[in-house]
């Protein structure tokens, strides 16, 4: 099917190699109907979603039609928008007349798999993207886990709230992470994380992760620090007795200690923690892990008072994490900056710099209006166990 991929920051869209820009409401208007593509929509349910709390006339769903026609002249052979008569409009894309040969190459499947876990492992989530918006041209298919990833990455959160292709606990783990990066709910995030691991939902690699690594943190930021510091102790045991097989996991169990000892304002114990970190990472430069651990270290070192050198090392690490494409990633190492800067450090200049972030963040994904969705899909798929 023809896969277009959008891009936020320019409202651009591309289809293979050809790239389109269009106007923000353009973009919204494309992006809602290929989100839901097969189904009709009224002009009125097309103003209430793309344009709320705005009062536009039916016309001016008219006129943008218009001109997304218009725009997407060159792909339509492929994607339509069509003409409800009597109702409104509908976007529907059409399958490729013929499969490239190489689709039953299970060899080249198989390399092409291994590249897509190759740039997972490295967090470069904007080349998974761009592989994945060629899989027409060059002949290969994503399997289920690295589609339902790049809709994660691109916070393509309409997608997860209204899927019925893939199963639900194929994708709490990812609401969850939605949820642990876009808001500050400490107390109900640990409840839905202990919740999830107590039932056993989602794919193993999915509850191994959830249990090693992503739940530490979480204690801190409830004050129960004592008991992330055990969870550590227990995550670099799980990674011994694996034999070498999770070895990767070692930085961000670090790096999940240095977050533990600078939320306890153990500065000596986060100092020695960066210090290996820094030297891991000289040896597995990973990009997620860059993101993270700079937004770490400018926390620590605004605790130290070195004001410039925290501004720097802050402002490096959303560089890198706007380099991945990953934007919970980005919004994640954003949002607790601004926790750490409210409770810990006060700095208005750069609390207003990342105040600004995020707030470019969430109109451009919509996160604080979908914080109470997000909450109910997550609860339905608890209790629904």
């Amino acid at each position: 099917m023809a896969q277009l991929d959008f891009d936020p920051s320019g409202y651009t869209v591309s289809y293979q190699e050809e790239r389109i820009s269009l106007l923000a409401k353009e973009y919204a208007l494309l992006q809602f109907l290929y989100s839901h593509r097969g189904q009709a929509f009224s002009r009125e349910q097309l103003l209430d979603r793309v344009w709320p709390m705005e009062y536009p006339v039916e016309r001016t769903v008219d006129d943008h039609i218009y001109r997304l026609r218009k725009k997407l002249r060159p792909w339509s052979n492929r994607v339509f928008l069509n003409t409800v008569r009597g109702y409104g409009y509908s976007l529907t894309v059409k399958e490729p007349d013929l499969r490239n040969p190489s689709m039953q190459d299970t060899e080249l499947q198989a390399q092409m798999r291994q590249l897509m876990n190759k740039y997972l492992m490295y967090g470069q989530c904007k080349s998974m993207i761009t592989l994945a918006s060629q899989q027409d041209l060059l002949g290969f298919e994503l399997p289920p886990s690295h589609l339902i990833f790049i809709r994660y990455a691109q916070a393509d959160i309409n997608w997860f709230l209204t899927d019925t292709e893939f199963p639900p606990s194929s994708k709490l783990y990812y609401l969850l992470h939605f949820y642990l990066y876009f808001y500050n709910e400490p107390g109900k995030c640990l409840d839905y994380f202990e919740r999830t691991m107590a039932a056993n939902i989602g794919p193993e690699d999915h509850q191994r992760e959830l249990r090693i690594l992503n739940i530490i943190g979480l204690y801190t930021d409830n004050g129960r620090a004592e008991e992330d510091l055990s969870r550590v102790k227990a995550a670099y045991e799980a990674v011994r007795e694996a034999g070498g097989d999770l070895d990767m996991f070692n930085v961000h169990i670090k790096m999940a200690e240095m977050y533990v000892h600078l939320g306890a304002d153990n500065l000596p114990e986060a100092e020695r923690c960066a210090g290996e970190v820094e030297r891991m990472l000289e040896e597995t430069p990973y990009l997620r892990e860059i993101c993270f651990y700079h937004g770490l270290k400018g926390r620590m070192l605004l605790r130290q008072g070195k004001r410039a050198e925290a501004a720097a090392a802050l402002n490096y690490g959303i560089e890198v994490g706007e380099m991945t494409h990953n934007v919970p990633l980005i919004v994640g190492s954003i949002r607790e900056t601004l926790v750490y800067l409210e409770r810990s450090v006060q700095d208005p200049q750069l609390h207003r710099q990342f105040a600004a972030k995020y707030a470019e963040y969430n109109r451009m994904y919509q996160l604080e209006a979908n914080k109470a969705p997000i909450e109910e899909k997550i609860e339905s798929i608890l209790d629904a166990v």
